[in-house]
């Protein structure tokens, strides 16, 4: 009781801090007028409602995206047309397409597909982030994919294991390898989709550059069988991991041929933040003892030198002192991470903390100054990031802490009123007076809006509980997809973990499936009706006549992972309590 005393008090100060600057500002009293008054609590029609609103913020951007800015990679929403930024991939509609899927718009979704066929190619003379690319393209293209089916697409002989997005994840995924030719096997932070790396490229590359590859390339190696994708992803991991300072910290910046530390500032977020996401997310995706121990280390040392007062801070890695007393809006994912070990306690407060910012400004600065409690010069903006709506996700299916659903309601609020635009919503340039910049990232509706519509609809299948799954025979037999358990990766492209069981040839390695078939079933499950289907965009499925390809199965209990090979237990939701 004395803990929640001290961190009621603790953000009781930073309200007052946050409150005199208001009144000097006087920015968010006239822009979101009631914005601290007190609210009823949030009903089931309030979540259905604010589902309505969220879906009209996607499609208010998205439509404007295609209207205005398509086939280039992102939208200006203050002029109204469209730039390449990160490689001239049509990268919005990669981004929002698992977002079509789940906010229930499939034949859009097919439409998009059959665009991306078209339109996209990867043998163009571009310099491409190594690491944007795999999160935004590489990933967005293979949670698509496996989610064809459940969209109605009609699919391939042998899906997942084959398919056109698949090979197209696959192509972009190759233009990337190049990168990892280095002496430590950490990639470069640029390649160039032609002609491979440039040799005047820098070798210094930022730490979550080197670490966040694995859940893409090792879902690719285990769809596609070629084992090169996940063997160069774990090499960077392990090359991160032995590059360690004495007291268990990693820096900032890495120069990948000689492994020494060129920005040695150790914390969580920006240039860090998603290695220790994927360490964990990619124990949970390939039940990794190795990754999940890595992180557990990581996470201990983090808590000794760089948390104070449920915040975190930047310090030096070799000595652990205090370098920077600031808080990053990346930073804001850690809570949500930290539901996924089972430290709900210590998430519920970080992310009070957090909040409070929100509150204070109408979404996160990118950086804040926890001492003074407000923002850090030339880094006011708010390009409408989703890692606080993410965490709050996270921790509401957790723990149904209505205080989650008033950050999303605050968030809506906040991004309409200040945000939208007649073109979109335009990224927030300065917090204190709501300036805007003529800029719409992709993530706006591959993340912000996704985690926003899912925190306000517990029902969507990608929060499913393994009551209703489906089986899917490939050509090394059957197996369990759709169960639940998605694993976002860092731009929050959903990837379905049984998938990556689907098409392994050794039968010692597959799921066990007519193991669980025989546990929940005494016969074989009748085929679905066309009747039964999810609307009538499906196509035919090319199966359906020979092998019953997918059958809905519907069932009381939860569907229980294999055991596990390491002391930690994977529930259905996801996360990972320790024994």
């Amino acid at each position: 009781m004395s803990e929640w005393i001290e961190q009621t008090k603790a953000v009781a100060q930073y309200v007052m801090i946050g409150a005199v600057y208001l009144v000097y500002v006087g920015a968010l009293v006239a822009v979101l007028p009631g914005h601290y008054a007190r609210h009823s609590p949030i009903t089931q029609e309030d979540m259905a409602k604010y589902r309505d609103r969220v879906k009209s913020m996607f499609y208010h951007a998205y439509n404007n995206y295609l209207d205005n800015a398509f086939p280039y990679d992102e939208l200006r929403p203050l002029t109204c047309d469209g730039q390449d930024t990160w490689g001239s991939f049509s990268l919005t509609l990669i981004d929002a397409l698992d977002t079509l899927l789940i906010i229930g718009n499939n034949s859009e979704f097919q439409r998009v597909v059959t665009v991306l066929q078209d339109t996209v190619d990867f043998d163009i003379d571009v310099n491409a982030s190594v690491f944007e690319t795999n999160i935004r393209v590489v990933g967005g293209l293979l949670s698509a994919h496996l989610l064809s089916k459940k969209a109605g697409l009609e699919l391939e002989p042998g899906w997942p294991c084959a398919g056109p997005l698949l090979r197209m994840a696959e192509d972009a995924a190759r233009k990337l390898l190049p990168a990892f030719d280095t002496q430590t096997g950490m990639p470069y932070g640029t390649v160039n989709l032609l002609r491979g790396v440039n040799p005047s490229e820098t070798p210094v590359t930022c730490t979550a550059g080197v670490g966040t590859y694995i859940i893409e390339f090792a879902t690719l190696s285990r769809l596609t069988g070629d084992l090169e994708f996940e063997r160069v992803a774990r090499q960077a991991l392990y090359g991160l991991w032995e590059s360690r300072s004495e007291i268990g910290l990693v820096g900032n910046h890495i120069d990948v041929m000689t492994s020494k530390w060129v920005a040695q500032d150790a914390g969580i977020g920006a240039g860090v933040d998603s290695y220790f996401e994927y360490l964990v997310k990619g124990a949970i995706l390939l039940q990794d003892e190795k990754m999940m121990s890595m992180f557990m280390d990581y996470n201990k040392a983090l808590q000794n030198y760089t948390k104070y007062d449920d915040w975190y801070v930047w310090v030096q890695m070799y000595k652990g002192t205090v370098s920077m007393p600031i808080f990053q809006s990346l930073e804001a994912f850690w809570p949500g991470l930290q539901s996924l070990i089972g430290d709900i306690g210590n998430a519920m407060r970080t992310f009070l903390n957090y909040y409070t910012v929100w509150k204070q400004f109408g979404g996160l600065p990118e950086f804040y100054n926890i001492p003074q409690g407000f923002t850090v010069d030339k880094r006011e903006g708010y390009p409408l990031r989703p890692e606080l709506i993410e965490s709050a996700m996270y921790l509401y299916k957790a723990t149904k802490d209505p205080t989650l659903l008033e950050l999303g309601r605050d968030a809506i609020e906040s991004i309409e009123k200040i945000s939208k635009v007649d073109c979109g919503f335009a990224t927030i340039k300065d917090v204190r007076d709501h300036k805007l910049d003529n800029r719409m990232e992709s993530f706006f509706l591959a993340e912000t809006i996704k985690y926003l519509y899912l925190l306000f609809d517990p029902d969507n299948f990608i929060h499913s509980d393994g009551s209703e799954f489906d089986l899917v025979v490939t050509p090394y037999g059957e197996c369990v997809l759709g169960a639940g358990g998605y694993v976002f990766n860092t731009e929050a492209h959903p990837i379905d973990p049984a998938a990556l069981h689907c098409c392994k040839q050794d039968n010692t390695e597959k799921w066990e499936v007519e193991v669980l078939v025989r546990e929940f079933f005494s016969v074989r499950p009748k085929t679905k009706s066309r009747k039964e289907k999810s609307d009538d965009l499906n196509p035919r499925d090319p199966f359906a006549t020979s092998t019953q390809n997918r059958t809905k199965i519907r069932r009381a209990s939860l569907l229980h992972c294999p055991s596990q090979p390491f002391s930690s237990k994977l529930s259905i939701l996801g996360q990972v309590f320790l024994e």
